[in-house]
């Protein structure tokens, strides 16, 4: 790992860099996605952490062994692709299955666990909002990017956008990433951090699980988001 890191960095940009060390933040309860911005220093206080402490297993091998992509060396149209054929269409996939689980275990389990009633609730609001946000993001916002990369190929200005700069509506994404995360952070904390009772039948397993999976995936989405692509493409369009 880099001997370069240090507790004034924010935690979001060391992720970029080299996302293996998503886990270990993971590991340590530091939030990397929608606090990225944080400092690392700013991270460990808020999970009463040393930060020195944190650097030294940044800095270990054994601790940050993964097998994450190189993302920070792709190119920025191919990291666009991945968004969308990863994320956006394993949401568009899946979210109604999951939300017909999520609806199933509330109503035999809710009595006893009222807790997931307000699961049920805030995992529909958040899919209704994200399906709305990939919405502008596919018919929007992806479709001016892919514009900006192939005229940086060709070496010729990027046709007018009708938002002007792409920094306006990358601006509003953010903003729904942070609603998105602060959503998620609650369902985590209302189940518990996915740790199913032990009343809890093998639907409650299955949910717990995949709950906690679509949040980890939503995390990588988000800090791909963030911190590789849209600060690619402001830098990229102010080039041309």
């Amino acid at each position: 790992m880099s001997n370069e890191l240090t507790k004034n960095m924010t935690v979001g940009s060391m992720v970029a860099e080299d996302f293996n060390r998503a886990q270990l933040f993971e590991r340590l309860g530091i939030d990397y996605c929608c606090h990225g911005s944080d400092t690392l220093d700013e991270a460990c206080k808020k999970v009463n952490l040393n930060p020195d402490d944190v650097l030294a297993k940044l800095d270990d091998k054994k601790e940050v062994a993964g097998g994450a992509p190189d993302f920070a060396s792709w190119p920025l149209d191919l990291l666009v692709d991945y968004v969308l054929k990863k994320h956006h269409r394993n949401f568009h996939l899946h979210h109604d299955d999951l939300l017909q689980l999520v609806n199933k275990v509330a109503s035999v389990h809710g009595g006893r666990h009222p807790e997931l009633l307000e699961i049920r609730d805030q995992v529909a609001a958040s899919f209704e909002e994200l399906d709305d946000h990939f919405a502008k993001e596919e018919n929007v916002l992806f479709p001016q990017f892919y514009e900006i990369y192939k005229a940086h190929e060709e070496n010729r200005p990027a046709a007018p956008f009708h938002c002007g700069s792409v920094a306006y509506p990358i601006r509003q994404m953010m903003l729904e990433h942070d609603t998105t995360g602060d959503a998620w952070q609650q369902i985590t904390e209302l189940s518990h951090n996915f740790v199913t009772p032990d009343d809890g039948c093998a639907s409650y397993r299955l949910m717990n699980q995949q709950l906690k999976q679509f949040f980890l995936d939503l995390k990588e989405h988000i800090s791909l988001e963030n911190n590789l692509i849209f600060p690619g493409f402001i830098n990229m369009e102010q080039q041309g």
